[in-house]
């Protein structure tokens, strides 16, 4: 391969690109994907995030005379909080055997681009993960990273977002729970009770789901013509309209997972629960996605070395670049992303424990 197209195959431009084709993975990471598609942008300047946690009044307004002023109302209830943010930094040697020498994937001869792409979607997968992880986390409440939570993380943090968490009133692990007359009018009421919002989106895991299907009184709803083709049509990830019926909710099911690497296969969505959400179009004002800025050279990578500035440049979300290494001969690949899934109205998330754990003494 001639030096310029390695070096155009290089470019931070190019791998900058590749990265986030492979970050996309929205099949597999539910959570993340719902941040990135609804949530509001957050554009922190600095290394961490600022938010307003706003409260909306609920009360009635006065009536007054036509004669009379105006009633002054109370401005909107404002709570100032910050978080450092999530720096995941990766990178991989490649060395010049590895990249020219060795066959790619499913061939018979070297291929330096088919081994890099592996590579490199080998890093947008971890990078991947450790996102979902943070939303996943931010939407049950809680953002806890730490060397037992995140393993060879170098820095410890807690975002605590103050959402509510509820037990059911009934396990909806016994099949004769009512779960649509009485579970699910119970749920939408205490949403409605503490967010002023209605209950539209519900996101759960399949475990959830398996109840729902062997529950008394949704088999006999699904005696219905609609329940039957609610009940042939299971879907175990993303949105599943088919379930739109039941509570009147628009149901989402996340079975994702990630394995460490001296551990078991671990889910990142809490077994038997349910979170609950206003409709998308007000998830910009419950949700926010925060990208801080991170800089990665603009030369190419077989330039001499310089001190400009304008060999620098600065990128928000996920990036990748190299570098040429002379000991061992080879490239060094780095991939990153900086950034924080945040929770702007915590009264409007809710964890609706189907079966209630007991309480904290």
């Amino acid at each position: 391969m001639a030096v310029t197209a390695l070096d155009d195959l290089l470019s931070v431009e190019t791998l900058t690109g590749m990265i986030r084709t492979f970050a996309d993975q929205s099949d597999n990471r539910s959570c993340t994907a719902l941040f990135a598609q609804n949530a509001r942008p957050l554009l922190p300047l600095g290394d961490s995030v600022a938010w307003e946690e706003v409260v909306f009044s609920r009360h009635l307004a006065p009536v007054a005379g036509p004669d009379s002023p105006h009633t002054q109302a109370k401005r909107l209830g404002r709570r100032k909080r910050s978080s450092v943010m999530a720096m995941i930094r990766l990178y991989k040697d490649l060395p010049a055997s590895h990249l020219f020498l060795q066959r790619a994937p499913g061939s018979d001869v070297a291929d330096a681009e088919a081994v890099l792409t592996a590579e490199l979607e080998d890093l947008a997968n971890l990078i991947a993960n450790t996102k979902e992880f943070l939303a996943c986390g931010a939407l049950l409440g809680t953002i806890d990273v730490n060397e037992n939570t995140v393993p060879g993380s170098e820095i410890a943090f807690t975002v605590e977002f103050g959402t509510a968490d509820v037990n059911a009133q009934d396990s909806w692990a016994d099949p004769q729970t009512k779960i649509r007359s009485q579970e699910l009018l119970r749920l939408k009421r205490l949403y409605k009770d503490t967010c002023g919002f209605r209950a539209e989106i519900g996101i759960t895991e399949p475990t959830v789901e398996s109840y729902l299907v062997q529950n008394a009184e949704v088999r006999d709803f699904a005696k219905e013509p609609l329940g039957v083709a609610i009940l042939r049509n299971l879907n175990l990830t993303g949105v599943n309209p088919q379930w739109d019926s039941l509570g009147g909710l628009q149901w989402r099911f996340t079975d994702g997972t990630y394995k460490p690497e001296a551990g078991p296969v671990t889910r990142y969505f809490d077994a038997d629960t349910l979170v609950v959400l206003p409709g998308e179009s007000r998830l910009p004002q419950v949700l926010g996605w925060a990208e801080g800025k991170v800089h990665v050279p603009a030369g190419p990578v077989f330039g001499p070395a310089a001190g400009e500035a304008g060999l620098i440049q600065e990128l928000r979300d996920s990036y990748a670049y190299a570098e040429v290494r002379t000991d061992p001969v080879g490239v060094r690949v780095y991939a990153g992303w900086y950034g924080l899934p945040v929770v702007l109205n915590p009264s409007a998330v809710m964890a609706y424990r189907v079966v209630p754990r007991p309480a904290t003494p």
